[in-house]
């Protein structure tokens, strides 16, 4: 095979066809080469069979999805499996602009015991690609320091280490549970459901930093700092009306927790009671307020969504609202007590408004028999949604339209054509197009007929 100077194939093609064309010459022995003094305007640096470089140091090193230390303090690890991560790169790119297949090697091992280097490996990552290797909690042990790095390889070469990392293992949390205090909410009684003071002692545990805590049924888990290693926080609750239970555990600087502390404590109402229904939408409705805490001077209320009202209490604490909805749906009335300093409690009832028109009728009754074949009789629709334009009405199969009033309301007559059970069924449309929920108006037809 000659290699003649000048050529222009591009050198990863011409590579591959090199390669082929030995193949063949050598199984047919009678490979031939010749070297041909290089031209003026050759191709410079002609490409080698085998260009193949080694894969570069891996990027962007992660303990478990977390930036890795290099220096102390070193990042603390907890008692679970361990997952090592870095960014990988390869200059090789084929003649299809594909990447070559990595091998990444991941080893850990304890920095006082080099001899225990264990490694995990992570196949076919490409360059740019972020590679993991998997390391279980049982190869780990508490209270030791790690070190560990990463490196890639295809299958011609190895690329070069990455540097160290580091992380402290700790599988222990503190011996002993909290002591939870309050004198807000001793032990014993009913106390007011109001705010009060809870106070988290690590009972002198020296690598307690901190504690966690939850309200069951309250705002969920969260986290307080101790004000020294084996100190004690103070947090701010208000509890649910009713028994209450909350739950503590010491917290290391890992976050290992200790053992729980349970706190149960009893909380009396105090949100206002509410006495009223809201049945209808448009329609002013009154309700009646009365305390359950000392002080009352007014009330906030709102009907949700809408904007919020005030009035004042009498001097027995009790008021009255008046509410009037808009619109219909799942509804909620809220209400606040407020004392002169500015105390709090909050009360609300839930109501379904229906936007379901109304139906009357002359003649025909509801749920009786009335009427005849050929017996007339009118049907009137009253809106219970605002700006009501026109109904959707169906006796039996047969759907029609009509065109609302100006107050919203509407009249068909209509006289059935045989006896038995007839339905009647009714939605009003508003401005918008909004459809309201079905009203149903059903009766019995008689077998009078019609007067002559």
């Amino acid at each position: 095979m000659t290699l003649i100077p000048g050529t222009t194939t591009s050198a990863r093609p011409l590579r591959a066809l090199l390669a082929t064309g030995l193949s063949v010459a050598v199984a047919a022995g009678t490979l031939t080469l010749t070297a041909v003094p290089a031209a003026a305007n050759d191709v410079p640096n002609a490409p080698a069979i085998d260009d193949n470089q080694p894969p570069g140091v891996p990027t962007e090193l992660q303990t478990s999805g977390e930036p890795c230390t290099t220096a102390e303090p070193y990042q603390w690890w907890q008692n679970d499996d361990l997952t090592l991560s870095a960014v990988l790169h390869d200059p090789d790119i084929d003649a299809n602009g594909g990447t070559d297949r990595l091998t990444t090697t991941f080893a850990l091992w304890p920095v006082d015991e080099p001899a225990a280097r264990i490694e995990r490996f992570g196949y076919n990552g490409r360059d740019g690609d972020r590679e993991s290797g998997l390391f279980e909690r049982e190869v780990l042990t508490h209270d030791r320091v790690y070190a560990w790095q990463v490196r890639a390889a295809d299958s011609q070469a190895t690329g070069e280490w990455s540097g160290l990392c580091y992380l402290r293992t700790d599988f222990q949390g503190p011996e002993a549970a909290p002591v939870v205090t309050s004198s807000d909410f001793p032990v014993d009684g009913w106390h007011p459901a109001l705010p009060g003071q809870f106070t988290f002692d690590a009972a002198a545990t020296p690598d307690a930093v901190g504690f966690r805590y939850e309200l069951l049924g309250g705002d969920g888990v969260q986290v307080v700092s101790a004000d020294g290693p084996g100190g004690s926080a103070t947090v701010t609750l208000r509890p649910e009306a009713g028994p209450n239970t909350l739950v503590v555990w010491s917290l290391d600087a890992a976050g290992n927790r200790s053992p729980e502390a349970r706190y149960e404590f009893r909380a009396s109402d105090v949100a206002p009671i509410i006495t009223g229904r809201l049945t209808e939408i448009g329609v002013p409705t009154t309700f009646t307020v009365q305390p359950q805490m000392a002080g009352v001077v007014r009330y906030r209320f709102q009907l949700d969504g809408d904007p919020e009202q005030t009035v004042e209490a009498a001097a027995d604490g009790t008021a009255t609202l008046t509410v009037t909805a808009t619109r219909g749906g799942y509804r909620t009335l809220s209400v606040t007590s407020v004392t002169a300093d500015g105390v709090t409690a909050t009360a609300s009832s839930n109501f379904r408004l229906s936007t379901a028109p109304k139906i009357t009728a002359t003649v025909y009754q509801q749920g009786v028999t009335s009427g005849g074949p050929g017996v007339p009789g009118v049907f009137t629709f009253t809106p219970r949604q605002p700006d009501v334009v026109s109904y959707r009405y169906r006796f039996g199969t047969v759907t029609s339209t009509v065109a609302a009033a100006a107050d919203g309301t509407a009249s068909v007559t209509w006289a059935p054509t045989k006896a038995g059970l007839t339905s009647l069924t009714v939605w009003s449309i508003d401005g918008d197009g909004t459809q309201s929920d079905s009203a149903s108006f059903t009766f019995f037809v008689g077998n009078q007929p019609p007067s002559s």
